[in-house]
């Protein structure tokens, strides 16, 4: 080995680095070589010395590399971000996700990890994670730019995880004047979002093709839309043919932008109505009071942040669940979700048929689903999948 700045793994212990995870976990490095600092490029090389990709390194992360090419000496350098950039906006092309509205880079499954940016319209969003991305931050902004030619970029750089790498969270517009709210169009419906002050990137672009797939199941059906935000499912339901579309959170600035959609849509309050509630005890409330639909969606955020929550969140999606089955008619479909990373497919799963059970009521799947192919998943990097969705159908046998 040479005095340059590299990684070398542990023998026996990081297999899944060499069978092509796009993380080097602390416990996992041997030795680092030629005093890398946070931020630098290096390279990893297996305990026989196989080069296994370039990385960026951090000396504060657990994921002490994050690989973002398996060619040799490919600095992460300026021209090297605006080529990965266009080459995802490429892909989001191939893959038919190119559209009003879209993700345009996922982090580690687009080459660029610690960055996220979504595209609505003529604005755009962005959101880095770690310290390595947050020193090449400019020549994001400046690709981005050259591009897109946007009308605006803004910078939701303000998720709590950013302490750990010592990151100040940032939010804040770095181009252009954007518009407020911005109109996003999505299968069939315009839907307003606050991108500067809404939550994660302004609006949640990882259902898309779910809802797509949802539409000829919820027309001319009662549909209910628990944990609504800015009212997505509700409005693409109601815009869509259903009979009628309610949708329910307790954000009061994310209910007023739905109502405002609601009428910018043309839609009838008698066919589309939000209310502020908190679901868990609104859900109660209609089991209690004998209501019924012909569609009920859960869409909570994240429920386990960390794995020690995972039991917690279970028991919660348990109980939102439960009664959410109570609430269907016969023949009457949930599409139930978990964007909870920590807790797996198989849980969520098990949590369903335990949920099912105790509804005294059986269910076919007649979907499973993940986030829509502008998130893409890597392959040998499962942590790059986060969404798990079911459709369930109510049978009685």
């Amino acid at each position: 080995m040479t005095t340059e700045k590299s990684i070398l793994l542990k023998r026996g212990v990081a297999r899944r680095t060499e069978r092509g995870h796009l993380w080097v976990f602390a416990n996992e490095v041997d030795s680092t070589s030629g005093d890398p600092q946070p931020g630098d490029a290096v390279k990893v090389f297996s305990a026989k010395r196989k080069f296994l990709g370039m990385a960026l390194y951090s000396k504060s992360s657990m994921i002490r590399g994050r690989i973002y090419s398996r060619a040799w000496e490919q600095d992460c350098d300026a021209a090297f971000i605006k080529t990965r950039i266009a080459e995802a906006l490429k892909y989001r092309i191939a893959c038919g996700a190119f559209g009003h509205s879209y993700r345009l880079v996922h982090s580690e499954a687009d080459g660029l990890p610690g960055l996220v940016i979504d595209v609505f319209g003529d604005h755009a969003v962005m959101q880095i994670g770690t310290y390595a991305m947050e020193i090449r931050r400019d020549a994001v902004i400046a690709a981005l730019i050259e591009i897109l030619a946007p009308k605006a970029v803004i910078e939701k750089s303000d998720a709590p995880y950013r302490t750990g790498e010592g990151l100040p969270e940032r939010s804040e517009v770095v181009y252009g004047e954007p518009r407020v709210p911005c109109e996003i169009r999505e299968n069939g419906a315009i839907i307003l979002a606050d991108l500067a002050g809404g939550q994660k990137t302004g609006y949640f672009l990882d259902q898309a093709a779910n809802r797509a797939f949802a539409i000829s199941h919820l027309r001319g059906g009662r549909v209910l839309d628990l944990f609504c935000y800015v009212g997505a499912w509700a409005l693409v339901a109601a815009v869509n043919g259903a009979a009628e579309a309610i949708g329910v959170d307790s954000s009061d600035k994310a209910l007023a932008l739905a109502g405002e959609s609601a009428n910018i849509n043309g839609l009838d309050p008698a066919k589309c109505r939000f209310l502020n509630a908190d679901v868990f005890a609104h859900v109660r409330q209609l089991v209690d009071q004998k209501e019924r639909f012909d569609a009920v969606i859960l869409d909570p955020p994240a429920l386990a942040k960390t794995k020690k929550d995972v039991d917690h969140a279970l028991s919660a999606y348990h109980e939102l669940n439960l009664r959410a089955m109570r609430l269907l008619n016969d023949d009457g479909l949930l599409i139930t979700c978990s964007c909870s990373h920590n807790v797996s497919e198989d849980d969520f799963r098990n949590m369903l048929t335990l949920a099912a059970k105790d509804s005294h009521a059986d269910f076919s799947i007649l979907n499973r689903a993940w986030q829509s192919p502008d998130h893409p998943v890597h392959l040998q990097t499962p942590e790059t999948s986060y969404l798990k969705a079911f459709f369930l159908k109510k049978r009685a046998f």
